[in-house]
């Protein structure tokens, strides 16, 4: 891509909270890509991207399965997710950059307790957990075009943990915008550019592990690999192929369901991306599930969208 379009983090570090058991969120269409096969900038960036997320299919296992044939104590009906993603990154010294990242999200959700004759739903907007990385990459690619990142943060409980509906009951702890927890982020990527083919490959590694317990609730840690191909088409267009795999563990704590959250899933994720200028680069892209498997009764999706902006503010 002619634009640079290096974000300061990579694929599933960018996320909001993913706790499954009600999909609160997701860990989807990453773009790792941006930033492995782009490099690092010096100076100031600001980037967005926007996601969708209906999760409406009920799962028991890897089997889709419809509502009251596996006995629980309340019937998941959806979870619908519109996030807002805003980030800030500073190259501060050749091959270093610093960023942050805060999430908003519009969420709705929708259950019937087991015996009940009424749905209980919640629907809000907030603030979710903010994510501080620090990222390097070597600036100079060695010979073949092959070069490497690594990258660490923090997400930290800056999102709410006691939503209530209009009744007053408090969301599920999976479902509020904020974990409570402070996790360690971790990551690193391969970025290879071979003069026999166009385009440059990479993949990816990134791990996400709570540090601590909040009111008797700590998420899953998670784990997520991905790997694919950044081919120009014409001009300033380029595509983004790429297959995911994600791990979360079971949430653990007295106000969790250990029983009924962890999954594991493989995606395929097209995308396309723009450099609109120099400075100023657009994508969009789309997560279509491969293989979804889950602990106990879970909500699934069919799809995940996202679209995002990179703009250098040299």
């Amino acid at each position: 891509m002619k634009a640079r379009l290096g974000l300061a983090f990579a694929g599933c570090l960018l996320a909001v909270n993913a706790h499954a058991s009600c999909g609160a969120a997701f860990c989807s269409t990453s773009n790792d890509w941006l930033s492995i096969t782009q490099g690092a900038a010096q100076g100031w960036r600001v980037w967005g991207q926007l996601e969708y997320l209906k999760m409406d299919q009920l799962r028991h296992g890897s089997d889709k399965v419809s509502p009251g044939t596996v006995a629980a104590d309340h019937e998941e009906i959806k979870t619908l997710n519109r996030n807002a993603l805003l980030g800030l990154d500073y190259g501060f010294a050749p091959g270093w950059s610093a960023g942050l990242m805060l999430p908003y999200s519009n969420r709705e959700h929708v259950h019937q307790a087991a015996g009940a004759p009424d749905l209980e739903a919640w629907q809000f907007d907030n603030i979710g957990d903010m994510r501080m990385t620090l990222r390097y990459q070597p600036p100079v690619r060695t010979a073949g075009g092959l070069t490497g990142s690594l990258q660490g943060g923090l997400k930290l409980p800056t999102g709410r943990t006691d939503v209530r509906n209009a009744a007053g009951e408090v969301a599920e702890r999976s479902v509020q915008p904020g974990s409570g927890t402070t996790d360690l982020l971790l990551g690193g990527g391969l970025a290879y550019s071979p003069l026999t083919m166009p385009g440059s490959l990479f993949a990816n590694l990134s791990l996400q592990a709570p540090l601590d317990a909040r009111d008797g609730y700590q998420p899953g840690w998670r784990t997520s690999v991905q790997a694919g191909w950044l081919l120009p088409v014409h001009g300033r267009l380029d595509l983004i192929l790429q297959g995911n795999a994600l791990y979360v563990n079971h949430d653990r704590g007295v106000n969790a369901e250990p029983a009924d959250s962890g999954h594991t899933e493989v995606a395929f994720v097209p995308g396309l991306a723009y450099a609109w200028s120099r400075n100023l680069s657009v994508y969009g892209q789309v997560e279509l599930p491969l293989y979804q498997r889950v602990n106990g009764l879970q909500l699934t999706h069919a799809y995940a969208m996202s679209v995002g902006f990179s703009l250098a503010l040299n």
